[in-house]
């Protein structure tokens, strides 16, 4: 180490200023369950969070979430609002929507900007009318990738450690084998140095692996695998520098720099965490150097990108995955291993940091049948945001990575992060500036026929709630209704200009989801990986009694589909019809001879039928038609008699009964001068039984028995989640996420069965 600085994280903290100022932040997404059915609700709770510190941000105060199906479609586009870095609702799967899986986005105008190199990372989901079809798919879907591995085109690539080999260096070469979609493939083979075998091939985990190899002038190298496929080695370098990970544990990251001769080179070593700069280290290296970063430069648990440069130029990057440990513990107890259908139950939840103390955080928990669990898009809130988030490209089973379960978790993440190669980024001085897309409120704009000789307009806004507020525009017409606003004033924001007639007042409001949709087309997508395996979904058909049976599909048919309105346009709907907005009027035609024979007559109506004429039997205009009153239609022959007076005979006397039109809140919206614009989805209430639903004959066949998207626990990190069983006899599954908000973040599962009596 004599030949080397390390230069303090105090000091640096000055140098990473400017990239600071250019972080943005990530949006991660947690269904309440991960396979939904056509026609029922599902639940969501979002975190909005520092790409950089993982700490929750409050930069953006609006979620813009959509649901895409497999082939682009948007089938949801809906608002909502972030408070403190957090988001929780409602979506209703509808009941046309197509099975397939479905990718769940959300975007804020500080996760979303003009740089179009940011990936999209969606959360998928699974559709399906019923979720014993999963069966079916599943079988099918094991099927199909038994064929692809036969049949489909196989991948085997090389990854020297650092980026390159170098003539007489003693270097990692890491592998990994694939194919299909990406999916990993077992394999073996040969490392041959002119044709004789220097080092075996062996998969460590999920098709990837790693040997040694100390490259000579003159030779040639090639891997042959078991089923005789023949690969190159990339090129070999005739000299340069290379970096090496020696050591990587609880108290510092030890490198080893390696020069291919003797000469003495000048290098710096740069290390960021998330873009944060973290260490630098200079020195000399003649031959071989070690290096040694200490933990504490790395202040939190993530990727850290370690490059090496000589003089301004990178020739070699290392990813070195620091603190594993740093993350919030769960306990997750129930008061019961196995329940009867309708029991209550509850579970005791615990958090602590690493270690050991109690934490106050807050806690997402949903409980769930767990046939509703989509393995092929599984990922939790520790692979989201310090794996996937972190790297290009499509991680597989990232959920992995972070079960203590698996002892060779962190060597498994280790080969991952060396089979993404050097990224050889194009290094700049400072970062390209990119500008937000998105706004956190509504912005509008209202203009004008005539020129207004006032500074500032006046627009009325209401909600269908019937809360109303003012707001001013800006000089030039511009106006923006602001996310408080919004959140007092749930569902669509109604909008009428309180300008005269004369000014012919037209109000118009930028887009968001169709900024979303044309800037997210040039951007990578990558998502998480996973085989589907065939499942057991558990009972479904279920049984409250002898006398009730739940029936798997009912189906009812309307003969005419209804114009849904929400309560403001309802009225509105009501007003027109009550009104008349046609030219039809009604008069009373009475009989004088026969009192009772009293008509109420339809006029302008059908083509061809002439208005009642003007006589003493007419008590002339009386108002516009009823609809769903019954009104008589005629067609009157009119001539003249011999004294030179009008007379008519009635003839072709329809009955009919007057309709109900029916207009689209566009045309309303017209009629009556408004506009309307999208606010934030309104806030439902997840159902939970009460004692006199739990003793109710009516089947009760939920497979979600809890959503809570905000628990938070007491000083001494505990909270207790109430539960009720459904009559549904299966395997219930938990899912317990927490964040403490400052950066630290944990993830939990439990279960147990419900049971018949």
């Amino acid at each position: 180490m004599k030949h080397c600085r390390i230069i303090s994280a105090l000091l640096l903290a000055l140098l990473a200023m400017s990239a600071i100022a250019q972080t943005q932040d990530f949006v991660y997404i947690l269904p309440s369950k991960e396979i939904a059915e056509t026609g029922e609700d599902l639940w969501f709770k979002a975190y909005l969070m520092d790409r950089q510190t993982f700490a929750l941000s409050d930069r953006s105060q609006t979620l813009y979430l959509q649901i895409r199906t497999a082939t682009d479609s948007v089938v949801w586009s809906e608002k909502y609002p972030l408070l403190g870095g957090c988001a929780d609702g409602h979506i209703y799967v509808g009941d046309k929507w197509p099975q397939g899986e479905y990718l769940i986005e959300g975007y804020t105008r500080s996760s979303f900007t003009t740089d179009t190199a940011q990936a999209l990372h969606p959360r998928r989901i699974r559709v399906v009318e019923r979720v014993a079809q999963m069966d079916a798919i599943s079988a099918k879907a094991v099927r199909d990738d038994s064929i692809q591995k036969r049949t489909a085109t196989h991948r085997f690539n090389l990854f020297p450690e650092g980026g390159n080999l170098i003539y007489g260096v003693n270097s990692v070469v890491a592998f990994k084998a694939t194919y299909s979609n990406g999916f990993p493939e077992d394999v073996t083979g040969k490392v041959l140095e002119d044709g004789r075998e220097i080092a075996e091939i062996q998969c460590q985990h999920d098709g990837m692996g790693q040997f040694m190899v100390t490259p000579q002038q003159g030779k040639e190298y090639k891997v042959v695998l078991s089923d005789g496929q023949a690969v190159p080695f990339p090129k070999i370098e005739s000299n340069g520098l290379s970096l090496k990970l020696v050591r990587n544990n609880p108290f510092g990251i030890t490198l080893l720099v390696s020069a291919s001769d003797s000469v003495a080179h000048p290098f710096k070593i740069v290390a960021k965490l998330n873009g944060m700069l973290c260490s630098e280290a200079e020195g000399m290296v003649r031959g071989q150097q070690f290096v040694r970063l200490p933990k504490a430069l790395f202040p939190i648990q993530g990727i850290a990108e370690i490059t090496l440069l000589e003089g301004d130029r990178p020739v070699a990057e290392r990813l070195v995955y620091v603190n594993p440990d740093a993350r919030l513990n769960i306990t997750a107890t129930t008061n019961d291993e196995r329940y009867f259908r309708r029991d209550t139950g509850t579970v005791r939840l615990q958090v602590t940091d690493s270690a050991g103390r109690p934490i106050q955080a807050e806690l997402a928990v949903s409980i769930f049948d767990k046939a509703y669990l989509y393995q092929p898009g599984h990922e939790n809130i520790l692979s989201h945001s310090y794996l996937s988030e972190q790297i290009r490209g499509n991680v597989f089973n990232p959920t992995y990575y972070f079960d203590t379960q698996n002892d060779d978790r962190l060597q498994a993440l280790d080969l991952l992060l060396l089979t993404q190669g050097w990224r050889r980024y194009v290094w700049e001085s400072e970062p390209t500036p990119s500008r937000p897309l998105l706004t956190d409120g509504v912005s509008g704009m209202q203009i004008t026929k005539r020129d207004i000789n006032c500074k500032t307009q006046v627009i009325k806004t209401f909600s269908p709630n019937g809360d109303t507020c003012l707001i001013l525009t800006d000089s030039l017409g511009g106006f923006e209704i602001d996310p408080e606003l919004m959140q007092k004033m749930p569902g669509n924001i109604y909008l009428k200009s309180l300008l005269t007639n004369k000014y012919k007042a037209k109000l118009l409001f930028a887009s968001p989801f169709d900024t979303i949709n044309a800037y997210r087309l040039d951007r990578p997508q990558y998502l998480s990986q996973n085989h589907i395996f065939e499942s057991d979904n558990g009972e479904q058909i279920v049984f409250s009694d002898d006398k009730v049976i739940l029936l798997e599909d009912v189906v009812v048919k309307a003969k005419r589909r209804s114009v849904y309105h929400d309560k403001v346009t309802g009225y509105l709907d009501s007003l027109a019809n009550v009104e008349g907005m046609g030219t039809e009027w009604v008069c009373i035609h009475i009989n004088r001879d026969d009192i009772t024979d009293t008509m109420f007559i339809l006029n302008d109506y059908y083509s061809g039928f002439t208005a009642h004429p003007e006589s003493n039997y007419c008590e002339g205009k009386i108002g516009k038609p009823i609809p769903g009153k019954e009104y008589t239609v005629l067609k009157v022959h009119t001539y003249i008699d011999d004294v030179g007076r009008e007379c008519g005979v009635f003839y072709n006397m329809i009955q009919i009964v007057y309709p109900k039109r029916t207009y689209t809140d566009e045309q309303l919206l017209r009629m009556y001068g408004l506009s309307r614009a999208q606010g934030y989805n309104p806030k439902r209430e997840f159902y939970e039984p009460d004692s006199f639903d739990r003793s109710s004959p009516s089947p009760d066949p939920r497979n979600l028995l809890q959503w809570r998207p905000a628990v938070f626990t007491n000083e001494n990190g505990v909270a207790e989640i109430p539960f009720t069983a459904s009559d549904v006899n299966t395997e219930f599954i938990g899912i317990v996420e927490a964040i403490d908000g400052t950066g630290q973040m944990g993830c939990q599962t439990f279960s147990f069965r419900v049971l018949k009596k």
